[in-house]
C-alpha cells in the first residue's frame, strides 16, 4: 500500500509540474509585423492602400482600420480586404503634405484582438499654381479687340506678300524685256545682213 501510494504522489507531481511548466509557456503573441507604407517613414509618392501584416492569420468580423490626413480627414476609401494575415484598405489621392496616422482593431483567427495605430509622412510635391479662368478673362483684353502685336503681325504678313508678289512681277517684267531685246537685236543683224547681200 505504502508503495502504491508513492507511486500516486511521484505521477501527481509529474502531471503538477507538466500542468506548470505549460502555463509558464509564453503564449504565441497576436502582433503587428510590418506595414506599408512603413511604420515612422516618409514617402514622396502617395500610396493608394495601406497593408498591414501581422503575425497570424486575421478575419473579417471585428476588424476595422482607417487613415486620416495632418488635417484630421479621413483619406481611407473604407474598403477593407483581409487575405490571410494581411489586411488592406485603398486610399483615395492624397494632396495634402504632413502626418498621416493609420488607426486599426484588428481579429485575429483565434479571437484576440489587436488595436494600435502608426504614423508615417508624406512629403506631397509642391503644387503648381495656374490661373484661375476669371482671372484670366479679366486680365486679358476684349476678344473682339486685337492687340497691337496682332495687328502688327497681320500687317507684317499682308506686306510680306505683297513684296513677293511685287518681286515676282518684276522678275516677269524683266524676262519679257529680255526677251523683247534679244528679238530686237536678231532681227537688227538679220537686216544688217540682207544689206551686206545686197
Amino acid at each position: 500500500m505504502a508503495g502504491s501510494s508513492s507511486g500516486v504522489r511521484a505521477f501527481g507531481a509529474l502531471l503538477m509540474t507538466l500542468a506548470l511548466t505549460l502555463v509558464s509557456l509564453p503564449a504565441s503573441a497576436f502582433e503587428l509585423v510590418s506595414a506599408e507604407p512603413t511604420v515612422d517613414s516618409t514617402i514622396t509618392t502617395a500610396p493608394s492602400a495601406v497593408t498591414l501584416n501581422f503575425s497570424s492569420e486575421v478575419m473579417d468580423a471585428g476588424s476595422s482600420m482607417s487613415v486620416r490626413a495632418p488635417s484630421g480627414m479621413a483619406v481611407d476609401d473604407g474598403s477593407l480586404l483581409i487575405d490571410g494575415s494581411s489586411a488592406l484598405i485603398g486610399l483615395k489621392k492624397l494632396s495634402e503634405g504632413g502626418r498621416y496616422t493609420v488607426t486599426y482593431q484588428i481579429m485575429s483567427v483565434e479571437g484576440e484582438l489587436l488595436s494600435g495605430t502608426y504614423s508615417f509622412t508624406y512629403d506631397a510635391p509642391a503644387a503648381i499654381s495656374t490661373p484661375s479662368a476669371s482671372a484670366t478673362s479679366t486680365a486679358s483684353p476684349d476678344a473682339t479687340q486685337e492687340s497691337p502685336g496682332q495687328a502688327t503681325g497681320k500687317s507684317s504678313r499682308t506686306t510680306d506678300i505683297l513684296m513677293i508678289l511685287l518681286l515676282i512681277s518684276s522678275f516677269v517684267v524683266l524676262v519679257i524685256i529680255g526677251r523683247s531685246l534679244r528679238r530686237g537685236s536678231s532681227s537688227q543683224k538679220s537686216k544688217s545682213k540682207k544689206r551686206k547681200k545686197k
